[in-house]
């Protein structure tokens, strides 16, 4: 129980295609009088959305999906569950292929250097308040069917030599880990060391040189820390400290 929700009784809800699972997932979050415990799931996207807007490439050979999380609204570390999804990702793969996945600050998933997979978190405020969840994971797409401007940036369990997990399994898995993190243990209230250390210990981001973009500002520096509140603490080239929540990161 979280306040009045039965957070393990989900419907699960698979469609062959759909424009965004996370689009189907808030429509009827905002068409229901009461808390909506959901998941759904899609063999291919038309108008999958990652981060700040843009596209996300779903082609049919990935795992699509999105989890509903009703909230009380009293929750002080909603920026959290990005990494907390990141998270679930990271260890539910681990347990069924022994694959070390790493996350990247703020939302991707990476196997061996390259990019696995991504996460969209959205809240919707309808007629109960809800975060949605969107992740995408590249199963057994092929090496010769990634395009070739992302072929040096997108992997695939199958590309790197790994046998994917079934997907109804990976869910299950994926979205129990994430059940645990939000009711639980309710890290939305406050990130307990053993979880913020295990974000730390799969990041792909700590101690990497980037560029930081915000508005018209460009900073050049070092991801040094991951923070409670989720941001990235960077060290930027002139010796000052910043820590980011928002804004465009590249390495």
């Amino acid at each position: 129980m979280y306040g009045n929700f039965v957070f393990r009784d989900r419907k699960f809800i698979s469609l062959e295609s759909t424009v965004s699972t996370n689009n189907e997932l808030k429509r009827m979050i905002r068409n229901s009088d009461s808390p909506v415990f959901a998941v759904v799931s899609a063999e291919n996207q038309t108008g999958g959305r990652g981060r700040l807007g843009r596209s996300f490439f779903s082609p049919s050979g990935g795992l699509y999906f999105s989890v509903s999380l009703p909230l009380r609204g009293d929750e002080n570390n909603i920026p959290f569950l990005t990494l907390l999804a990141g998270l679930a990702v990271s260890k539910a793969v681990q347990e069924l292929t022994g694959a070390e996945i790493e996350i990247k600050w703020p939302n991707d998933i990476y196997l061996g250097g390259k990019k696995l997979g991504g996460i969209l978190c959205e809240l919707v405020n309808g007629k109960t308040l809800a975060a949605v969840v969107g992740i995408g994971i590249n199963l057994s797409i092929k090496r010769e069917e990634i395009p070739s401007e992302l072929e040096n940036i997108m992997t695939s369990f199958v590309s790197s030599g790994i046998i994917p997990p079934e997907k109804d399994i990976l869910i299950e898995k994926i979205v129990e880990k994430l059940d645990t993190y939000v009711y639980t243990q309710k890290e939305l209230y406050e990130v307990s060391e053993d979880v913020l250390n295990d974000i730390k210990e799969r990041s792909f981001s700590i101690g990497k040189k980037v560029k930081y973009t915000l508005g018209e500002t460009l900073w050049e520096g070092t991801v040094t820390d991951i923070k409670k509140s989720g941001a990235a603490e960077i060290a930027l080239s002139d010796g000052t400290v910043r820590e980011i929540f928002c804004g465009e990161i590249t390495q």
